[in-house]
């Protein structure tokens, strides 16, 4: 999972640089850039004249941690690129590039060869149809710059036109707007416009998109994001029987899912869990730097005496939650209920989120009284899984489920998605 963005035309420099912040939702282990400029390639700040230029913020979930791996150049005999891409390939190491060090890697070697030896369209498609997982790219080639959308649509893409050129990102909040591209599009746009499609299957936007993972401002399957998630809060409040007497919320993605399952309700919202805006994202930080006790402070003074309903947007790792069921305890709440706005997540990822074997998981090889106890809470409770997906419709529910949007040998997967 990370963040990409590219543009082709002028001002591409500039205009990839002002993406950055607003693709670090995505990804904040650091930042990489390519650009083209006078027929080649270079890994590097773009300058504002650069023809075209990549961007990619990074979240780790393959390769080492603590290094910035994106942008890949790539050469296959006089054929060189530049690639960003959002996304894991399982399978990477069958892709016939020799010893790859990581997926990103071998994607772009393999793109560059076939390319070479059967033509941008064919070459496309060929390597798509090797491909075990899921990825959305964004290239520079010497036809201009390519931009893929994963066929299955596990993983966003849009575009936007400017200034003569077009600009492409993970979502289009780092465009500031812009549309989708379909699942399965690859378009090339600079020295030849073309479009064309490879063999998609049918459209599976990952959930947990919706849940936490893209911006709230953003536009996924032609539906604001945050509308999702008021959905989401409204659903998750009905049948509760719980004795509460305020609402708080994880921050930051699980505040309009609180808020609306606190005006369901009829019950307060209260601001009652902060986080140090400085610490970033928990869930998308290394295992080494993941300190949630340095993250959050709870306000003693909204929930002493109280019984609280904290909600928070998916439980996966419980790192946070345990860490601020205790906090609202040591504050004084008389009892802590947890609800979270998606069902159990029982099941690795291997389409671009860094859980990528079970026993990482809370929910794996625990029932929800089991994950309670875990995390500490009075009661537990999460959305039922009919009720989520009657709210988001066709999306990839792999990691809820078990049941992938292609057939994978969990165990021989989480083998080979394993760190080396």
């Amino acid at each position: 999972m990370c963040g990409i963005g590219g543009a082709w035309g002028e001002g591409a420099g500039g205009l990839v640089r002002r993406m950055a912040p607003w693709l670090m939702h995505r990804g904040h282990e650091g930042v990489g850039y390519a650009y083209q400029r006078g027929g080649g390639v270079a890994i590097g700040e773009p300058p504002d004249d650069a023809e075209a230029a990549l961007v990619h913020t990074r979240y780790s979930t393959s390769g080492p941690y603590g290094a910035q791996l994106q942008p890949v150049a790539a050469r296959y005999r006089d054929l060189e690129l530049a690639l960003v891409f959002n996304g894991t390939v399982v399978n990477y190491k069958r892709l016939g590039v020799e010893a790859p060090a990581f997926d990103g890697e071998a994607l772009a070697k393999a793109l560059a060869r076939e390319m070479w030896e059967r033509g941008v369209e064919e070459g496309v498609a060929s390597l798509y149809s090797r491909i075990v997982g899921a990825a959305s790219l964004i290239a520079l080639t010497p036809w201009g710059i390519l931009a893929v959308r994963d066929p299955r649509g596990v993983r966003p893409l849009a575009y936007r036109h400017y200034h003569g050129g077009v600009a492409f990102a993970s979502e289009d909040v780092a465009m500031g707007g812009g549309e989708e591209v379909p699942p399965g599009l690859a378009i090339l746009y600079g020295k030849r416009l073309v479009m064309w499609k490879i063999p998609p299957g049918e459209g599976r936007l990952c959930a947990l998109e919706y849940v936490y993972f893209a911006h709230h401002a953003s536009t996924l399957g032609g539906r604001l994001v945050q509308d999702v998630r008021r959905a989401l809060g409204e659903a998750l409040a009905e049948g509760e029987d719980a004795a509460i007497d305020v609402v708080t919320y994880v921050p930051e993605t699980a505040r309009t899912a609180a808020s609306a399952y606190a005006a369901k309700l009829g019950l307060p919202l209260v601001e009652a869990v902060v986080k140090n805006r400085f610490a970033g994202r928990i869930f998308i930080t290394p295992p080494h730097a993941r300190n949630p006790p340095d993250a959050f402070r709870v306000v003693e003074e909204l929930v002493a005496g109280k019984s609280v309903a904290v909600v928070d947007d998916s439980l996966i790792r419980g790192t946070n939650i345990k860490t601020i069921v205790r906090l609202l305890r040591e504050a004084g709440a008389r009892a802590v209920h947890v609800r979270i706005a998606s069902p159990p997540v029982r099941w690795p990822c291997f389409f671009g989120m860094d859980f990528q074997t079970r026993r990482e998981l809370a929910a794996y090889g625990r029932d929800v009284e089991g994950v309670r106890a875990y995390i500490g809470a009075d009661t537990l409770r999460y959305l039922p899984l009919e009720a989520f997906k009657g709210v988001l419709g066709p999306a990839c529910y792999a990691c809820f489920t078990g049941e992938y949007p292609v057939e994978i040998d969990v165990q021989a997967a989480e083998a080979e998605a394993a760190r080396g």
